[in-house]
């Protein structure tokens, strides 16, 4: 059981979380809360951008999935996360400062406001829609992650569990929106990093007698000697980790949200590559694989790998240090549960609500449907929690489901000024659902989903592009002149 120590730093990271959603809440009011709910006022600084974008990322799915990595693949497993950093890197350079000019001169907000302003309002609303469940279902994955650290870590009932860590994500979010959940993630991200860095890591490697305690025990068994090695994942696996996860942060819902959150194009650019390197590659992606390196060596006979994490809490640390790390775990988990849920909300609210059924809503209606539907949502999301088990699982289909289909759309729409809206409306069609019938069909002989992305997806867009003229509704010099 924890001391009573470990109970009142959980217990106070959680009373900051809602006193910063109250306080956000407060401060809009009229024409600025919507402004503040759905763009976080368009102002947010390079820390404020950095921080939320890294935390977003890194949350409960990849923290303690990367644990219970390290524990079965070893320092291998951190390429997982060097892919997500190279992504982030590349968005930042090819998306990043055209997408912040655009938002900034048109008020954009949604990946379906981009959609729309370049191919037509088809398109724009399936990309909505298609963005919008995919990273709704990552609620659900950051729920289970949340619920199977408290489970371990309070001794609670995993309902229980689930239920405490989605009440206190829902109060924040629907009260303040993307402006509160970007200043709770600068907040978790500074938990999580000393957490992790400056705690986890510098204790466990002490316990287990120092880094060759650790060559030497790994050594002398041949079949645990390739956890120390960076080659060791196979390339069937590594190339399915690139074709699901590279494309992620182009049509990422928390990257379009902090990109129209930035204050200006530079500190947009400069908060997505410090996210890449050095926060994700090297410092998260290792530091994390060690943790689960660690309860491989003190903890070989745990049943479930992706309790590698919560257990070197429990056995690495002391009382008092032992909550300030279970708060920054469960900070990871609330950082991207939050952006996963706002997401959708906006896009809901934006797209569906704003857009479709009710164009001349007032602030005070768009505003009391999004708050509405941040309860709704994220009470189902905390329902489907249950049918998927396995966190990383979860993480890697929703992934796949939205790059299958909107990755290379986006490209075409920053890069092909050829792209039509037939051929960009039938790519995220036919690359999302071949993507999903690959996946129910069992992903015969071990090829990912994500390669259908990539082999239904891009020749889909190229063919009927060129195949279709451009619509009266395109704006083919939003991005080339």
């Amino acid at each position: 059981m924890l001391h009573l120590l470990d109970l009142l730093a959980i217990g106070a990271y959680f009373t900051i979380l809602l006193f910063i959603g109250i306080r956000v809440m407060r401060s809009a009011k009229g024409e600025a809360e919507v402004e503040s709910f759905m763009a976080a006022d368009r102002d947010m600084g390079l820390a404020q951008t950095t921080a939320s974008t890294a935390a977003t990322d890194l949350g409960g799915g990849f923290s303690i999935a990367m644990g219970g990595l390290g524990f079965t693949l070893g320092l291998s497993a951190s390429w997982l996360v060097a892919i997500s950093a190279l992504s982030v890197v590349m968005v930042s350079f090819l998306m990043v400062p055209k997408v912040k000019r655009w938002s900034d001169r048109v008020r954009g907000l949604t990946t379906g406001d981009l959609f729309e302003a370049r191919f037509d309002a088809r398109t724009g609303t399936m990309a909505a829609v298609v963005i919008g469940l995919a990273w709704f279902s990552f609620v659900g994955g950051q729920v289970i992650a949340g619920g199977k650290l408290l489970q371990v870590t309070l001794d609670l009932d995993l309902t229980v569990a689930i239920l405490v860590a989605g009440a206190v994500i829902l109060a924040y979010t629907a009260m303040g929106g993307l402006k509160a959940v970007i200043y709770t993630d600068v907040f978790q991200m500074v938990v999580l990093l000393i957490g992790i860095l400056f705690l986890m890591v510098p204790i466990g490697l002490y316990k287990i007698g120092g880094w060759g305690a650790l060559v030497t025990h790994f050594n002398a068994v041949d079949t645990s000697g390739t956890l120390l090695s960076f080659t060791a994942v196979g390339w069937k696996q590594l190339v399915g980790w690139f074709l699901a996860i590279f494309p992620v942060w182009f049509i990422s819902i928390a990257a379009m949200q902090r990109i129209v959150a930035a204050r200006d194009e530079k500190t947009a650019t400069r908060a997505f590559l410090l996210t890449g390197v050095p926060i994700e590659w090297p410092l998260f992606a290792i530091g994390s694989t060690l943790v689960g390196l660690f309860a491989r060596m003190l903890l070989p006979d745990l049943a479930d790998a992706e309790l590698a994490t919560p257990m070197m809490i429990m056995t690495l640390l002391p009382a008092g240090l032992a909550g300030f790390v279970i708060a920054a775990y469960i900070a990871a988990v609330m950082s991207t549960a939050d952006s996963c849920l706002v997401g959708p909300v906006a896009i809901f609210t934006n797209d569906i609500y704003r857009k479709r059924m009710n164009p001349l809503a007032t602030n005070d209606q768009l505003m009391r449907v999004a708050r509405i539907s941040t309860v709704l949502m994220g009470a189902f999301a905390i329902l489907i929690a249950y049918l998927v088990p396995n966190v990383l699982e979860l993480i890697l289909y929703a992934y796949t489901f939205g790059a299958a289909g909107l990755f290379f759309p986006m490209l075409g729409l920053l890069y092909w000024p050829r792209t039509t809206a037939t051929g960009a409306f039938w790519s995220i069609v036919l690359g999302g659902s071949s993507a999903v019938v690959w996946t129910i069909l069992g992903e015969p002989w071990g090829f990912t989903a994500a390669y259908l992305g990539w082999f239904v997806g891009l020749p889909s867009l190229v063919i009927i592009s060129l195949l279709t003229a451009h619509s009266a509704d395109e704006d083919l010099n939003m991005f080339h002149t």
